[in-house]
């Protein structure tokens, strides 16, 4: 899957963006040593000089949908493709010119013209991005890491985690192995400044965290590892999955 992607990824996007094209940056869990096909996306950056056009964005779904869909792992692909001005200077929240992901796979489906037309704006997740990009990202195709992204400031990072796990009571229901791991890796940054992986973090929480939530998190831990999603679900109560959000959101918050 990787190399295949990885290539048409590659060509597609510099067959698109032609000169326009600063680079594509891979950040998440793959560079995190933390991807599993079976429970992971691909997260990357492209970055470009100039504002893109309709008909060019138009062009980078229509291939990303159609081209790269098939060969992506189980949760899709996830990018923002920002301006390189955007880059270089740190300004929060960071605009961004087009973003995809699963979530937004339906909707685009469902209008494509109104996807394309509405789907720019400002991202507080993109902070986090960067960071992991400037300390752990891999460069596709394009300029290096040091030319194009400058340094993002800790307390920038640390509000982008706060926004990230600030709905946790209620995703902990709907998403209970990813919310649980979320949580684990942001207190990991609140107590010793780690930037982890949803796995790197959770195994953290194991050894950090009261031993009375150690099962909680080896189920999230399991699942995340298992070929099989949702398999280890009925481990989670809605009733322990609440207690662990709030114990976890009062120590992060603290």
């Amino acid at each position: 899957m990787e190399e295949k992607l990885f290539t048409s990824l590659k060509n597609g996007y510099k067959r698109i963006l032609k000169n326009n094209l600063v680079g594509i940056y891979i950040h998440g869990s793959f560079v995190l040593d933390s991807f599993n096909e079976s429970v992971s996306d691909l997260d990357y950056l492209v970055v470009v000089y100039q504002s893109l056009s309709l008909i060019t964005k138009k062009r980078i779904m229509e291939y990303t949908v159609e081209s790269l869909w098939p060969f992506a792992p189980a949760k899709g692909l996830e990018f923002h493709i920002v301006l390189l001005k955007n880059t270089i200077t740190f300004n929060e929240p960071v605009p961004f010119e087009l973003h995809f992901s699963k979530q937004h796979y339906q909707k685009y489906v469902n209008n494509p013209t109104n996807y394309i037309k509405t789907m720019h704006g400002l991202d507080p997740d993109l902070t986090a991005h960067f960071m992991i990009t400037v300390r752990a990202g891999q460069v596709l195709v394009g300029m290096p890491i040091k030319k194009v992204f400058c340094s993002i400031p800790s307390s920038s990072y640390w509000n982008s985690i706060l926004y990230d796990v600030s709905d946790a009571k209620s995703t902990i229901i709907e998403q209970p192995m990813y919310t649980i791991l979320n949580l684990c890796r942001a207190f990991a940054y609140k107590k010793e400044k780690l930037i982890t992986s949803k796995l790197s973090g959770g195994r953290w929480g194991i050894i950090n965290i009261p031993q009375k939530y150690s099962e909680i998190i080896k189920s999230a831990l399991n699942e995340y590892s298992s070929s099989v999603i949702g398999q280890y679900e009925k481990k989670y109560s809605n009733s322990s999955l609440i207690e662990f959000a709030e114990y976890m959101l009062n120590k992060i918050n603290d």
